[in-house]
């Protein structure tokens, strides 16, 4: 009885599989990615270049990306010279999209900036026209250069990045070159600052103010060792640090230090609080022996969020002499 039963089994398994064999083919196959799909995005190491652009307020002027200076990346990972991947362009053997890193595919809108670019907003994010832009990106095919320009109009303070890729066009994207574009714009008196704030309660990540010499020089007419020295921390200090609104750019002179000072508690909206009050995110404090503005989390905080914050030192007897923060802080 039971050799009958283990035959029966067996049997089942062997029908089980044959009728499973088509579905199996079906979920192993390569996906066909249709006209309005956007392919994800496959991890490619060693496929990415970054470019940092800074653009200086009154002295915008555009920025390039010479392709050929990349030959031995595109042969590596689309198997193609530039001037092949070019020639590409107009034969529809190759595609050059944006890439949506957070949600990891390709973005096939179609450029907005004449037949070849596109405009994108001060989220990094794609404009729709030229009416409300504060980068642009064009590919110059003749010159084998992408383009990266700003607007005239545009304030000192954004912070943004953006990316592009050239592919091979087939059912999927997953051989390319990648392009990612850092930008930021810039005036004498503002430095902009990036942070990673390692994990656990209280953490910090520093920005060395030494590093910024020549800002403070410029923009206080002191040296770095003046500059601290005459910090309001100690008796008899000139230089106060502020918090800045992130979205007037008004001045907070009225809140008292909530920090060791000098330095201050702040929410996620980069506003003064104190320790423990709702919504108490980050801190920022001067460590006066060391020279570094500290940026530190409160407890209990998620990885991965990001927050921005404005701060500013300012001399209390002459309010033209002042340097300002913009700040990206996010949680590892």
């Amino acid at each position: 009885m039971k050799s009958k039963l283990l035959y029966i089994l067996m049997s089942c398994l062997v029908f089980s599989f044959y009728s499973c064999e088509d579905s199996i083919e079906d979920a192993t196959s390569k996906h066909v990615y249709g006209e309005d799909e956007n392919p994800y995005l496959k991890t490619g190491v060693g496929a990415t270049i970054t470019n940092d652009m800074e653009f200086e307020v009154g002295r915008y002027e555009a920025q390039t990306v010479n392709l050929e200076e990349y030959t031995d990346l595109f042969q590596e990972q689309m198997n193609m010279t530039v001037d092949e991947v070019i020639n590409g362009l107009s034969d529809g053997s190759v595609v050059f999209y944006n890439i949506n890193v957070t949600r990891g595919h390709w973005d096939k809108t179609e450029p907005t900036k004449g037949s070849t670019g596109w405009y994108y907003n001060s989220a990094g994010g794609l404009s729709a026209d030229s009416e409300d832009y504060v980068a642009s990106l064009d590919i110059d095919k003749d010159a084998k250069q992408l383009i990266v320009d700003v607007a005239d109009e545009a304030e000192a303070g954004h912070s943004f990045s953006f990316n592009v890729g050239f592919a091979l066009n087939g059912p999927d994207y997953d051989d390319y070159v990648r392009f990612t574009f850092n930008v930021a714009t810039i005036d004498p008196s503002l430095i902009l600052a990036n942070l990673s704030i390692p994990e656990g309660d209280y953490a910090a990540a520093g920005i060395n103010l030494y590093d910024y010499a020549d800002v403070i020089q410029y923009n206080l007419g002191l040296t770095v060792d003046e500059f601290l020295a005459n910090l309001d921390s100690n008796e008899g200090g000139t230089i106060r640090l502020y918090v800045i609104d992130n979205e007037t750019g008004e001045w907070d002179t009225s809140s008292d230090y909530t920090a060791n000072p000098p330095g201050y508690w702040m929410n996620a909206d980069g506003e003064v609080c104190s320790w423990g009050d709702d919504g108490f995110t980050l801190y920022a404090e001067v460590n006066v022996g060391d020279g570094v503005l500290n940026i530190g989390r409160a407890p209990a905080l998620s990885a991965g969020e990001t927050y921005k914050i404005r701060l500013g030192f300012r001399d209390t007897t002459d309010e033209m002499k002042f340097i300002r923060f913009i700040i990206t802080a996010t949680l590892e």
